[in-house]
């Protein structure tokens, strides 16, 4: 069964648990499937539809904005990954 790996800064929706099997077949039912369980993150995640700017979501090492976006296939033991951008810092 996929599973999603979830950012710390959102743990507060999954009771603190890191890791969530789904049962999906794409990332985008993945998400569902995680907001249902887990209700207000795909609005962290998910804007009218599409990933947010800022945040980036990945199966296994590949972004899936070079893939199929929220259509790209899961296999059964994929790792689907959700990482926020980070920002900061200053120039020298």
């Amino acid at each position: 069964m996929p599973s999603i790996r979830v950012p710390s800064g959102l743990r507060s929706f999954t009771g603190g648990a890191a890791d969530i099997e789904v049962a999906a077949t794409t990332v985008r039912d993945a998400l569902t499937e995680l907001d249902r369980r887990h209700p207000g993150i795909a609005a962290k995640l998910l804007h009218d539809g599409a990933v947010k700017p800022f945040i980036k979501i990945f199966v296994g090492p590949d972004d899936i904005g070079g893939l199929s976006g929220l259509e790209t296939k899961l296999g059964e033991r994929d790792e689907v990954a959700i990482v926020p951008a980070i920002a900061g810092g200053r120039d020298a």
